[in-house]
């Protein structure tokens, strides 16, 4: 060993949109810990400003947010091909009909669903055609 440290490869960059700060830790740490590099965003224009200079290879959405619903954050998602899902308390009735087909985990969730559902998202971006793409 020439005694230097080995820092194990990033599985993928995700953005995590949560405007509940104690949540957003959360999800940050966890997805941390399972290998991810996590760029938390507050809020719709936060995400919408992040998404202008950085490409990410999944994305937690929580749905109600201080500024208003997500919505325009998976708008533009879906259209850069990044596959994203919502992780919130909203009911899924109130996700617009062009992103019913997103995953989605209610809180409070299992972290193990989170991470999962994340790793199946990073796939999905690696390995086809994105598939929540939005209506044009």
């Amino acid at each position: 060993m020439n005694g230097s440290i080995r820092i194990p490869p990033s599985r993928g960059v995700v953005l995590v949109v949560e405007d509940e700060i104690d949540v957003s830790r959360l999800f940050v740490e966890v997805l941390s810990q399972a290998g991810y590099d996590v760029v938390p965003a507050y809020s719709v224009t936060d995400a919408l400003g992040t998404l202008v200079y950085q490409r990410f290879d999944a994305a937690v959405l929580d749905i109600e947010l201080g500024d208003g619903p997500v919505f325009p954050v998976a708008d533009r998602l879906a259209r850069t091909g990044t596959p994203f899902l919502f992780a919130s308390a909203v009911y899924i009735q109130m996700v617009p009909k062009q992103h019913q087909g997103v995953p989605f985990i209610g809180k409070p969730f299992n972290i193990n669903e989170l991470v999962a559902r994340v790793e199946d998202a990073v796939q999905r971006g690696r390995s086809g055609p994105p598939s929540n793409r939005a209506a044009d």
